[in-house]
């Protein structure tokens, strides 16, 4: 024995006392392998915090805001945030991975000005694949083929997210009596007939009958969407070029453009048929990027956030049952 000292941990509460573990640590010299230090069953090195505690508040900061878990806890801010980050990451190393086949790629601002980042999203599994330097190993594309064995899938299928938004809300031309009537209705225009209900739809239909061009591109948008309902590329080629013909003697410029956007596009739209991937996977993740931003108030440290993103995807916790792999008791621990 080399030398030893009395080291402090934070435990968890006995009733409403506040607990903290006193041991005795050593430090001990081999002759293979030099001065060591004693190792502690119920603690990590260089840790300050027993593991129980650290379980505790790792799990309470993924349901409330961090310093919420530190005064819960008694501990300070920063103690937590380093708690629940050792925590993620001890998740993350033991965690089961599943191998992808599908990876979805998009991008999302962050903070203010031109700073985006690349988001690569499991998009059969609802998760967050990796993080922005995997974008070389993909080529440009939204998957890789090869020794990961993924299924390539051209970048140019995520397009077909913008196709619903790109045309009835511009063609609101008419006179100045129907600018009330207009008013406030892209988002009622950007919803499927079948989901509108009660006054909603009277609505549309009082503006649909002040502006005939408007309900012209409505029924054309409509029809769109059974262009994912083909299971073969000619089916949708075919159904594509029927749909730009019914276009014709329509004036209706921006339903043209559209028509255009999407021919232009006809491969990516195509690789639908061979691989059924949606990219409304991609974009949810995106909001819940946002969400966990908001609600820890920024975050600078992108490790950390690349965490958080991990779990709340994976979705560890849904029952009791899930919770006890997280809150296990621990034995007590003795020297004799």
């Amino acid at each position: 024995m080399r030398s030893s000292r009395e080291r402090t941990w934070d435990d968890l509460p006995w009733a409403s006392h506040h607990v903290t573990l006193i041991y005795l640590q050593c430090r001990l010299v081999c002759r293979a392998c030099g001065i060591r230090t004693e190792r502690i069953e119920f603690a990590d090195a260089k840790a300050r915090v027993t593991r129980r505690l650290r379980q505790q508040i790792g799990v309470d900061c993924q349901s409330m805001p961090t310093s919420h878990a530190a005064v819960r806890h008694g501990v300070t801010w920063g103690k937590a945030r380093r708690v629940e980050k050792a925590f993620l990451a001890e998740w993350d190393r033991t965690r089961v991975k599943r191998q992808p086949r599908h990876i979805g790629l998009d991008e999302i601002q962050r903070g203010k000005g031109q700073r985006f980042w690349t988001v690569l999203a499991q998009a059969d599994h609802r998760r967050v694949h990796r993080h922005a330097s995997a974008v070389s190993q993909c080529g440009g594309h939204g998957a890789v083929e090869g020794r990961d064995r993924l299924r390539q899938i051209p970048r140019a299928a995520a397009r077909q997210r913008r196709a619903r938004r790109r045309a009835p809300p511009r063609i609101l031309s008419g006179g100045r009596g129907h600018a009330r009537a207009r008013r406030g209705k892209r988002w009622l225009l950007l919803r499927r007939w079948k989901t509108v209900r009660g006054s909603k739809r009277r609505e549309l239909q009082t503006l649909f009958a002040a502006n005939r061009r408007l309900f012209k591109a409505y029924v054309l948008r409509e029809q769109l969407d059974r262009l994912w309902t083909y299971k073969t590329r000619p089916g949708v080629l075919n159904f594509l070029n029927g749909w730009i013909n019914a276009l014709r003697w329509q004036r209706l410029p921006e339903m043209d453009r559209l028509g255009e956007f999407l021919f232009r596009h006809i491969e990516g739209i195509a690789a639908y048929c061979d691989h059924l991937v949606r990219f409304g996977v991609v974009e949810s993740i995106n909001t819940t990027i946002k969400a966990v931003l908001r609600r820890a108030r920024g975050m600078r440290d992108e490790q950390m956030l690349l965490l958080k993103l991990k779990w709340t995807t994976a979705h560890p916790i849904r029952s009791a049952r899930d919770l006890a792999a997280f809150l296990t008791a621990q034995p007590l621990y003795s020297n004799r």
